[in-house]
């Protein structure tokens, strides 16, 4: 692979902005009543429960959140968060091998787990009467993890097998993966959350036990329990299966925000890739340093980039008609930097050129500047509160959002009052992120296909 990479560099600066965007870009409201039906406490050995209220079905979710993730890996370590994730459903003393998945399907449930750069989170579904069982099984396994050497070798090389068959066959992972480690450098945000592949086979069985025994203790971990059922209910059962679990001392790394100001370009040509793509990140400041402007920042990602009444798409694909798609999107739910970024695929029915493409998006940005007006605003914020009626609608998407922010260090009643502190939103406050957005460090992207280069594989 030819690369080519320029860098521009200012000065350092103590730095006010930052990268990318995920899951929860368009997610807030314009009410003042709490969003959630929901109570929280804290057991003796630290761990956290929330319970969110909702009788509509006799369901029940339950998610627990460790506050540990990829980023948490000792250096060299790449994958191991993950690996342990897998290796949770191997068993427990108590129950063996594949006892955990057949105890779930008996009783109806639904069970998975995921790890992100922060968290790793263990979740299920099931009738409400089944809420014992699934509190039996999660809180065994947060400390009685029973596997062998040869179970420790059979997982891994199911998770390097994972990571050839979901980011290594999809043909734009190299340029993710390249752009992310740019964007962030050394960080480990800049690693991928799945190891490279010499990191995963390079994986050891007593260090992957010592990063269990490091992080999975109550004092380090969120339990969400949405559905058909209240506090007063649940604590009993609670204190009776995690009460009894003994909390450690957990210590981690904090993870410095970036502070460079850099300005950087990326070009990748790739094969199977069938249109090319064209985005702009931003890196900003940590939410604890942005306070409040995190909800600006969420309603200019949803005014830019939130469907096809977005400023975005109207500009680029109804307008101008010089692409198919565009969208926006912020991702505050991380420990450092938060990222905001925007993007389109180009309309090639005539010949593509990168520098047009990354021109047009550019100026489409500039546009949106002038496009937002207070009846826009308020509309928007119309729109957020629809969304968040549907999250809290439903016990999987309420436990998710509030998992989430929780793990990302808000309080539960900064949660409740989301919709207060997106409706006092100012179109001053947006206009303000706006121009923040414009000075902050950022990196231009563009995804080719191989073809267009004739043959040629490179980046710039």
């Amino acid at each position: 692979m030819k690369m080519r990479i320029r860098k521009v560099m200012k000065p350092k600066i103590i730095m006010n902005k930052f990268l990318l965007g995920l899951i929860f870009c368009c997610l807030a409201t314009t009410a003042t009543a709490k969003i959630f039906n929901a109570e929280e406490f804290t057991l003796d050995n630290g761990l956290r429960v929330v319970v969110v209220e909702n009788h509509k079905a006799p369901l029940i979710k339950q998610m627990l959140w460790y506050q540990v993730g990829a980023v948490d890996e000792f250096r060299g370590h790449g994958g191991s968060a993950h690996l342990l994730e897998h290796l949770l459903f191997r068993g427990t003393a108590k129950v063996s091998g594949d006892e955990f998945n057949r105890i779930m399907e008996k009783n109806g449930a639904v069970s998975n787990a995921f790890t992100s750069y922060d968290v790793t989170v263990f979740h299920q579904f099931a009738d409400v009467s089944r809420l014992e069982v699934l509190m039996a099984l999660e809180a065994d396994r947060m400390q009685n993890l029973k596997i062998s050497e040869d179970d420790f070798e059979a997982e891994r090389k199911i998770v390097f097998q994972e990571r050839k068959q979901v980011v290594e066959n999809n043909p734009s992972s190299p340029f993710a993966e390249r752009m992310r480690q740019m964007m962030w450098g050394t960080s480990p945000y800049g690693q991928p959350i799945t190891g490279l592949p010499e990191e995963i086979t390079a994986l050891k069985y007593a260090d992957t036990m010592d990063f269990y025994h490091k992080y999975y203790t109550p004092n380090n971990a969120i339990l969400v329990l949405s559905g058909d059922t209240d506090a007063a209910t649940v604590r009993p059962l609670v204190e009776k299966y995690y009460g009894k679990l003994k909390k450690r001392p957990v210590e981690r790394d904090e993870q410095s925000p970036l502070s460079e100001d850099i300005h950087q370009t990326l070009q990748m040509s790739l094969p199977h890739i069938a249109t090319p793509r064209v985005s702009r990140s931003f890196m900003l400041p940590p939410r604890t340093e942005l306070n409040d402007m995190i909800y600006a920042y969420d309603i200019l990602s949803e005014f830019l980039g939130g469907g096809e009444t977005a400023e975005l798409y109207r500009d680029l694909v109804l307008k101008k008609r010089v692409a198919v798609s565009a969208g926006a999107g912020y991702n505050y739910m991380t420990r450092s930097n938060t990222v905001f970024s925007i993007s389109m695929t180009p309309n090639t029915e005539k010949p593509f050129v990168p520098e047009t493409g990354v021109q047009m998006l550019n100026q489409a940005l500039l546009r949106a500047k002038y496009a937002l007006t207070e009846k826009r605003l308020a509309q928007i914020k119309r729109k957020i509160s629809a969304n968040m009626v549907y999250l809290n609608d439903n016990p999987q998407t309420a436990a998710n959002w509030i998992g989430y922010m929780l793990s990302m260090g808000f309080e539960l009643e900064d949660v409740q009052n989301y919709e207060e502190k997106i409706n006092a939103v100012t179109l001053e406050s947006v206009q303000k992120a706006f121009d923040d957005l414009l000075k902050a460090s950022d990196m231009t992207a563009v995804l080719l296909p191989l073809e267009q280069t004739n043959g040629e594989n490179n980046a710039e």
